[in-house]
């Protein structure tokens, strides 16, 4: 009796072991994921230097003021608003999930930044670049 109790035990202890090492290894592949975007498609970015894409939505009380901040801070830059449920495939191409979502592109279509929401366009805007 003893020693089947034993066994179940460290059977139990194994599983545990097991399991925490498995979701431990799964938590850092998704902690450590970074998104790869495709390029920004020319049609959007008509030869400007820098684009800022703002992912909008018909109910999106922020996007506006975000628009509006984008256009205020970098003048240079040209401003493109998506809607989101007009370009689903664009949408899911770069795996906007909310609005806003702003992307700024460089001359070539790279993303070089991906914000989410107007609290992360601000903390950008404000931050010395």
């Amino acid at each position: 009796m003893f020693l089947a109790l034993a066994v179940i035990v460290g059977a139990l202890l194994v599983a545990v072991a097991l399991a925490a090492r498995l979701y431990r290894s799964w938590r850092g592949r998704v902690q450590n994921h970074q998104p790869i975007h495709p390029r920004i498609p020319e049609t959007l970015l008509a030869g400007a230097a820098r684009t800022w894409v703002l992912f909008t939505s018909p109910y999106c009380a922020t996007c506006g003021p975000v628009e509006a901040r984008l256009r205020a801070w970098d003048p240079d830059a040209r401003v493109v608003k998506v809607d989101a449920t007009r370009e689903p495939h664009l949408a899911d191409a770069f795996s906007i999930r909310s609005a806003p979502t702003v992307l700024l592109a460089d001359g070539a279509g790279n993303v070089t930044a991906r914000l989410v929401g107007a609290d992360a366009v601000d903390s950008y805007v404000r931050s010395p670049q």
